[in-house]
């Protein structure tokens, strides 16, 4: 029993989480058919369009800081994108998640961090961007 309140816990604060896939996601995993390759290249396609908002907002903001400030930024970005790279591999264990870890959870897992850092981008640039 005393297990039972924290994995309630757990499930009621997931439930809480904002969804985290994007229309086109959503539609492609209709859409495939219930293969996890397809599923898989589903995910794929979600980190790719996450990639591309978060390459937007990199641009936005190097455009609007100042020119002594950038390698601050730039040394950020490249401990960030060690983190990105290490995170979300435990989902690409075999043993524990098998090919849903693989076509499922690991793209979501890294769409998601992704998503965070352009977030975390776009408010820096509304401090810095003038009024």
């Amino acid at each position: 029993m005393r297990l039972a309140l924290p994995l309630i816990v757990l499930a009621l604060q997931l439930l809480a989480l904002p969804a985290r896939a994007d229309d086109a996601y959503d539609a492609c995993l209709r859409e495939a058919d219930a293969s996890m390759r397809e599923m898989g290249d589903c995910g794929g396609a979600w980190i790719e369009r996450e990639d591309a908002r978060l390459n937007a907002a990199w641009q936005a903001l190097l455009a609007e800081l100042p020119e002594e400030s950038q390698p601050m930024l730039r040394d950020e970005q490249r401990a960030w994108l060690t983190y990105r790279d290490r995170t979300c591999l435990f989902y690409l264990d075999p043993a524990t998640y098998g090919s849903i870890g693989r076509h499922l959870s690991y793209p979501s897992c890294r769409a998601f961090v992704i998503a965070q850092r352009t977030q975390a981008l776009n408010e820096i640039l509304v401090s810095v961007a003038p009024q």
